[in-house]
């Protein structure tokens, strides 16, 4: 078997979905970034959504019902779409303070 990655193209994100980040959250410096893996399948669906180091219970949570949604231009390898695995990075981050919101 060869070390070379036949012609595999990158996963293109054609929708994203913003995850919920509750005012109240925010107002509690709840923050951080969620890293989550999931695997992109071959008909641009996302799947087997896990948190690999979460933040917050409800931001964890939060992150993953987002990236569940989104859609991509999936993996082609050789020409053909394929199942690949990725990691995600979601970072929440509260306004500065002083920010009317």
């Amino acid at each position: 078997s060869s070390s070379q990655a036949a012609d595999l193209s990158q996963p293109m994100a054609t929708r994203k979905v913003d995850p919920a980040y509750p005012l109240q959250l925010m107002r509690q410096n709840v923050a951080g970034t969620v890293i989550l893996y999931a695997i992109i399948h071959a008909d641009g669906t996302v799947g087997s959504v896990r948190v690999l180091r979460g933040v917050d219970d409800r931001l964890d949570q939060f992150a993953s019902q987002a990236v569940a949604q989104w859609q991509f231009q999936p993996a082609t390898k050789n020409g053909s779409p394929v199942d690949v695995e990725a990691t995600f990075q979601i970072p929440f981050r509260p306004p500065r303070a002083g920010t009317n919101f």
